[in-house]
């Protein structure tokens, strides 16, 4: 099946569920019952790392609150992306007129028909990947507890799959049960939510280096066609097309600026703190499975902060082939007007199109070395702690 679109199917239905998709009904009802159950899930996990606030239970803390960050993270992005609604579905409205305009040029709309493939590969892999380390991560404090109960240890207590503190009697069936299943359905909604902002990202990122494939190759067609006056028409539709570009480069800084500063912040916190779990667990009598939960955690967490640090990577990179095009293509031999045109696009390329953090920080593979140091200097800290 060809692709039509370079948001993939299950994207696109986890933007409608989320209610940020335009055209949705009931959309409001939907993000307000999304943010309602993780605000109430969010009591009760805070409930829990206020309740083990001290340097006694240290190890406690930290396992309850990368969770709770999380969760508190998920939220912040669907709120953010609530609140820039019109700016996403301004980008998904000019993604569509890129791709009518590319079923107009063969060569166009391959080019931009492999990106869409590889974008629905990495958002597929990203939803598949997190439910895989989801359920386990769930599943690993019950194989813990079973672990215990064949070597007779007495642990009577029966678990929750997420760290949360009730105010009532909670050990009583059904309502053990139901606590359960109801924890279990909020993490893995926290997990496709993430998975959902994260392929948004890598989505608006593919369409757009399509976009900026198609410009350089439009530079190679201007260097053939030199002396044939067409090429003066493909220049102003190349301006033209550059000039949406670097639009939809600003609209997507605009869209995930603060998501990207509060998801550098978390990612630095929850490594920090599955770091320290690792390094404690090593010396815990539950041993294997409490350290196999506890690096499966921390790959998720890292590949969620690569995810975005090599988004702006790539973009950054691939914003600078407009002017290695612009440069290689025969300009010099354009009418004055038109080669003095191309010369003001090469300047202009040289200025990257980059996604930062909360205008603080560009995302690239250097931040996400910093996110890596910063947290290690934390988990050293909380190690001498302990």
């Amino acid at each position: 099946m060809i692709a039509t679109s370079t948001i993939s199917p299950a994207l696109k239905i986890g933007l409608q569920c989320l209610g940020v998709w335009p055209n949705v009904p009931y959309s409001t009802v939907y993000w307000f019952l999304v943010m309602l159950s993780t605000l109430i899930v969010q009591y009760f996990q805070y409930l829990y790392v206020f309740s083990h606030f001290k340097l006694s239970e240290l190890s406690n803390l930290v396992d309850g609150l990368s969770s709770t960050l999380e969760s508190s993270l998920m939220f912040i992005k669907v709120a953010s992306l609530w609140k820039h609604r019109r700016i996403l579905h301004q980008l998904l409205a000019a993604m569509d007129n890129d791709w009518r305009e590319c079923n107009d040029v063969h060569q166009h709309l391959n080019i931009m028909t492999i990106k869409a493939g590889i974008s629905h590969f990495c958002s597929n892999a990203m939803f598949s990947f997190n439910t895989f380390a989801s359920v386990l991560y769930l599943l690993g404090d019950y194989v813990i507890r079973f672990v215990y109960l064949t070597k007779d240890y007495n642990n009577s207590l029966r678990q929750f799959p997420v760290k949360a503190q009730f105010p009532f009697e909670t050990e009583q069936s059904p309502i053990f049960e139901l606590l359960v299943l109801g924890l279990f359905l909020h993490v893995m909604s926290d997990s496709f939510t993430i998975a959902i902002v994260n392929g948004l990202i890598f989505s608006l990122v593919f369409h757009m280096s399509g976009q900026i494939d198609i410009i350089c190759q439009s530079f190679r067609t201007i260097s053939k066609s030199i002396h044939d006056r067409s090429s003066i028409s493909t220049l102003g539709t190349l301006i033209e097309r550059h000039n949406r570009v670097v639009l939809f480069s600003e609209q997507i800084g605009k869209l995930f600026s603060f998501i990207t500063l509060m998801q550098i912040a978390a990612n630095t916190l929850v490594i920090c703190c599955i770091g320290f779990l690792i390094t404690i667990s090593i010396h815990n009598e539950s041993g294997f499975f409490v350290l196999l939960k506890a690096i499966l955690a921390y790959v998720a967490i890292m590949i969620e902060a690569f995810i975005i640090c090599f988004a702006g990577e790539y973009l950054s990179v691939k914003s600078k082939c407009i002017s290695d095009a612009a440069y290689k293509s025969l300009w010099y031999d354009l009418p004055p007007r038109e080669g003095k045109a191309i010369s003001f696009m090469i300047l202009r390329s040289q200025k990257r199109l980059v996604i930062t953090a909360g205008k603080i920080t560009n995302l690239s593979l250097e931040t996400f070395a910093k996110i890596i140091k910063a947290s290690a200097s934390y988990v050293s800290v909380l190690h001498a702690m302990y």
